[in-house]
């Protein structure tokens, strides 16, 4: 199973707040900006660290994409959206 399809059914199960996930979410939703060259989660799995353009780091909690339903269901949009851009186009006959 790929991390995304992992990620869209853990995101679909109408369960608690998972810090697990949330991380994971945050990771595959992340993308480089003027701000942050790029994140990875610390050792322990419990927050993120992101990477500035300077070379210094700044730890953060994740955002929280599993605190209610509602939350779910919007990370569950945006990261089946990922998953359709990342999907080969077929070509049309």
């Amino acid at each position: 199973m790929s991390d995304l399809a992992w990620l869209l059914e853990s995101l679909e199960k109408d369960s608690g707040p998972d810090n697990e996930i949330d991380i994971a979410v945050d990771l595959v939703l992340f993308r480089p900006d003027a701000r942050y060259t790029s994140v990875r989660a610390n050792a322990a799995g419990t927050k993120l660290v992101y990477t500035k353009r300077d070379g210094r780091h700044e730890t953060c909690w994740a955002d929280d994409h599993t605190l209610n339903a509602a939350c779910r269901a919007k990370a569950a949009d945006r990261v089946r959206a990922l998953a359709q851009q990342a999907k080969p186009q077929q070509a049309k006959p």
